[in-house]
């Protein structure tokens, strides 16, 4: 999975994971998560880093922000993450590792696949079957894109709409609350690993100007199931010659 702290260009969205040393459920309990999250906020007010998504779970989080200053991306998830294990260590008297290493980055093209990558983090924990629905997940941003939560607010809603070419928060919240609820009853919640494995996710010229923007790698293209959307994944392949595959769309996978 690509690096951040390698691959991070300003100007970009991109989506943001970090796992739990050894993807252990250091954050399995409410208190641990709360914490995660305040310390975001923070962070966020702190760093003015535009966060259009998170989901907090039991060993990982994920993030979806706007990077218009790559310091600032970094010393937010430094704070983060910072924070939430030194609190964890103290209290359960622990030392050692709680994350695993760096976090990664995918970016995102604007537009339908930022739409498709909101829905992935929403429904994170809807995919693993601890809920049914992302409202019953309070440790993920789908409550303020709803416009339920008037208080601690992390995301930047307003920057998030331009991003996505929509006009209306209104209008915006009721397509992608339709979105969701025809994606849990088709029942087709999968994990899809371009969004934690790739180096970027949209259209070809994107993906193609992000190597470019990046710098000469062994790469993979791959197009992806998109309907409508002209989607491709570019993923960093170490240890072999550069080279371009244009494969089938794959069939959804799950694990």
């Amino acid at each position: 999975m690509p690096r951040a702290d390698r691959y991070m260009l300003g100007g970009y969205t991109y989506h943001l994971t970090h796992r739990c040393h050894n993807r252990a459920f250091l954050l399995r309990f409410a208190k641990d998560r709360d914490a995660y999250r305040e310390w975001l906020r923070v962070g966020v007010n702190r760093y003015r880093v535009p966060v259009f998504a998170y989901a907090i779970t039991s060993n990982h989080v994920h993030l979806v922000v706007h990077v218009r200053d790559r310091d600032a991306v970094g010393r937010l998830m430094d704070l983060a993450a910072g924070a939430t294990a030194r609190q964890y260590n103290r209290r359960k008297r622990r030392s050692g590792a709680f994350w695993e290493g760096k976090y990664h980055a995918t970016a995102v093209e604007s537009g339908v696949h930022l739409w498709r990558c909101l829905r992935y983090v929403d429904l994170n924990m809807v995919r693993v079957g601890r809920v049914s629905h992302p409202v019953e997940w309070r440790w993920c941003g789908y409550d303020e894109l709803m416009g339920q939560r008037e208080r601690y607010r992390i995301l930047d809603i307003d920057a998030l709409l331009q991003h996505l070419d929509v006009a209306a928060f209104s209008s915006f919240r009721e397509s992608y609350t339709a979105d969701i609820e025809r994606e849990i009853a088709a029942r087709t919640v999968t994990r899809e690993t371009a969004w934690t494995e790739g180096l970027a996710v949209g259209s070809r010229p994107f993906v193609e100007r992000v190597v470019r923007e990046v710098g000469r790698m062994q790469t993979s293209y791959t197009e992806l199931p998109c309907p409508g959307a002209d989607a491709w994944c570019v993923r960093e392949l170490p240890g072999m010659d550069y080279v371009t595959e244009n494969h089938p769309k794959p069939a959804a996978t799950t694990s």
